[in-house]
């Protein structure tokens, strides 16, 4: 049985360091008691991600992180362009540290809008 579910948004993700945008985290006890979270979020078409370390903001300016496992997708709100991928916690979420700043040389080749 589940116990103590909570759903949040997690802002400015990032899936082994590529940004993804804002997911939606579901995070439950298990019957064991161990802690269990997946995440879900709107993707490119061809993706390509299979597994890393999710990273985002909570509301409340706290950085969550974990790894992740690929698990699902479906056809997205925006026909062939998007898919709604679901992702499988491999272990806790666990509070951490801000991401490193970009350097000005990041800044200086990240494309417009990125």
């Amino acid at each position: 049985m589940v116990r103590r579910h909570r759903r949040f948004e997690l802002l400015q993700v990032t899936l082994g360091e590529i940004p993804i945008g804002s997911c939606t985290i579901d995070l439950w006890e298990d019957d064991a008691g161990s802690e269990q979270w997946s995440a879900r979020v709107l993707m490119k078409t061809g993706h390509g991600s299979t597994e890393g370390v999710l990273l985002g903001k909570t509301r409340d300016g706290r950085y969550l992180s974990g790894n992740a496992r690929f698990a699902a997708d479906q056809q997205g709100p925006r026909g062939g362009r998007t898919v709604l991928v679901e992702l499988h916690g491999l272990g806790p979420l666990e509070e951490s540290s801000a991401p490193p700043a970009p350097t000005p040389a990041e800044t200086e080749t990240a494309p417009p809008g990125g």
